[in-house]
Parts: structure tokens; C-alpha cells; sequence
């Protein structure tokens, strides 16, 4: 009984961590984490190794040049079109994942600070307000379509310095048993795509035209 117990506080605790992505922009560049529970491992840039990791790029590189050189000799194939029918069927189930994932994803940090700058006060003051005009359309949308938990949005003049510039840090992210809710949504479009007949191939393994896309 206490095994199960435990197990069961298990299964709850993970049902109720949240997973997600941070994305940053700043003049140090795009910075991508992965949000899982209370870790946040940074994906990209990916710090290298150097010596090593030249050596391989070295050689990936040489392989997708030989690749692309076999491709490019190659004649070009024709792939049949999906079924039209089968489109049509998936794209209401697709919207309805969409609006689950809509009601569900999280925003928690949404920061935004722009900065215009230069010499010329009227054409700051057009910038200046243009932006403040395209984020104040934006900012309703995304309240009406996520849950924004913290928002920090900012615009500032400089006359000192020239040029616009923009800081961004995005943080989005799903509780497990929510992730579980929108995969369900998937089964209907993957039961319309395994219903699919693969299209009949000749001796070359082409597909002759009179079948393509003849399965509508």
C-alpha cells in the first residue's frame, strides 16, 4: 500500500511540473532553454569543443557537399500529392488542438524593451509612436489567447545614440498533464493519416503520374 502510495505521488508531482522553451534576444545574440521542472538547460549556441568539434564539422561538411553532388546528378522526383479528401478531414481536429493549446500555454515572462535613438526628434517621435501603436494591438491579442504571468514591456527615447534597439525574453510552457490533454486531440489526425494507402510504385520506383494524386 505505501508502494503505491509513493508511486502515485510520483505520477502527480511529474503531472504537475511544467515543461517549455525561454528564448532571448539581446546584442549578445538568440539564447534558447529548455524549461523541465526547476531545470533550464541552455540548447543554443552550443558551447564547443574546439579542436574536436572543427574536425567534425570539417567532415559533415565534406559528406553534405558529396551528397548534394550525387543529388544534383540525380533526375528529379515527382512525389504524389496527399489525398484532398484526408486534408480536408484533419483540419478540423488540427484547429481544435490549437484552441486546447491556446487555453493551455502559459506565458511566464513576457519582456519586451524597446529603445529609439538618434538626432532627428521628429523621426524618433514617428517611431516612437508607431511602435507604441503595433504593441498596443498586439499586446490584447496575446492576453485574450495565452495566460501571460508576468509582463514587462517598455519604450524608451535615447538622443544620444543612433539607431533602434530591442531586447526580448520569452518564457512559455505546458504542465504535463495539459500536454497530455492537447495529444489526445492528435489521435483523429493520426488515424486519418494510417488510413492513408501508400501510392502503387513501377519497376523504378516512381510513381506513375496516372496515380498520383488519384487517391482523393
Amino acid at each position: 500500500m505505501i508502494a503505491w502510495g509513493i508511486v502515485i505521488f510520483v505520477l502527480i508531482v511529474i503531472a504537475l511540473l511544467r515543461f517549455g522553451v525561454r528564448v532571448e534576444y539581446s546584442a549578445d545574440g538568440v539564447i534558447v532553454q529548455l524549461i523541465a521542472g526547476p531545470l533550464s538547460p541552455k540548447v543554443y549556441p552550443v558551447e564547443k569543443d574546439s579542436e574536436r568539434d572543427e574536425k567534425r564539422a570539417k567532415k559533415k561538411a565534406a559528406k553534405k557537399a558529396k551528397m548534394e553532388a550525387k543529388e544534383k546528378d540525380k533526375p528529379p522526383k515527382d512525389k504524389p500529392g496527399m489525398s484532398l479528401n484526408d486534408f480536408m478531414d484533419m483540419l478540423p481536429f488540427a484547429f481544435n488542438m490549437l484552441g486546447r493549446l491556446r487555453r493551455r500555454l502559459l506565458i511566464s515572462r513576457l519582456t519586451l524593451h524597446f529603445k529609439v535613438a538618434g538626432d532627428d526628434a521628429s523621426k524618433i517621435a514617428m517611431t516612437y509612436g508607431a511602435a507604441n501603436a503595433a504593441m498596443g494591438e498586439l499586446i490584447p491579442i496575446l492576453e485574450n489567447s495565452f495566460r501571460i504571468k508576468r509582463r514587462d514591456i517598455r519604450f524608451e527615447t535615447d538622443f544620444i545614440s543612433d539607431g533602434q534597439t530591442i531586447y526580448a525574453n520569452v518564457a512559455f510552457s505546458l504542465a504535463v498533464w495539459e500536454s497530455m490533454y492537447i495529444v489526445a486531440a492528435l489521435f483523429p489526425i493520426l488515424k486519418i493519416l494510417l488510413r492513408r494507402k501508400p501510392a502503387k510504385k513501377d519497376a523504378y520506383g516512381s510513381v506513375p503520374k496516372s496515380n498520383a494524386g488519384k487517391e482523393v
